[in-house]
């Protein structure tokens, strides 16, 4: 991550987050373990373990720190990234969308998705794409099915 600017959250701004994730996606999960910090006017999340900084950095070359969580939207909505989606996938309860194995495959492709949502996922907000118990991603769910959020460096190019 090479940002120019960062914003480290306190305690409240912490809270809030976690209020947010469980407002959209019916999980708790304690953040209070991580550094959590804002980059960019994109309001990117990243999380960074506090033990990060008892480790002796003058002899390493850092290119980056941190995992990216996802980012923040206006109206409460968090765009979790895929590793994000995987911290709180594991105990979500709303906004989580299980697929058969022929949508699972065409959603790892980058397709969009025709399908009718589950009463657990609202439209116009994020949910979290699920396969057998394993976190695909996050995506954006419509009234008329899923358009694909994922990028395209995680896609998976033709398997036959």
């Amino acid at each position: 991550m090479q940002v120019k600017e960062v914003r480290f959250y306190d305690r409240e701004e912490i809270k809030e987050l976690e209020r947010i994730v469980e407002k959209n996606y019916g999980s708790r999960i304690d953040l209070s373990k991580f550094l959590v910090f804002e980059s960019g006017k994109e309001r990117k999340v990243w999380l960074l373990t506090k033990k990060f900084f008892e480790i002796d950095l003058s002899k390493l070359k850092i290119n980056s720190f941190g995992l990216y969580f996802g980012k923040l939207k206006r109206n409460e909505k968090i765009h979790l990234s895929t590793e994000g989606a995987q911290l709180v996938g594991k105990n979500a309860t709303k906004n989580v969308l299980e697929l058969d194995e022929a949508s699972a495959l065409k959603f790892m492709q980058g397709s969009d998705l025709k399908i009718k949502l589950p009463k657990n996922c609202e439209a116009h907000n994020f949910v979290i794409i699920k396969r057998k118990g394993d976190i695909l991603g996050c995506s954006l769910a419509l009234e008329d099915g899923i358009k694909n959020l994922l990028p395209k460096s995680r896609r998976i190019i033709g398997i036959s």
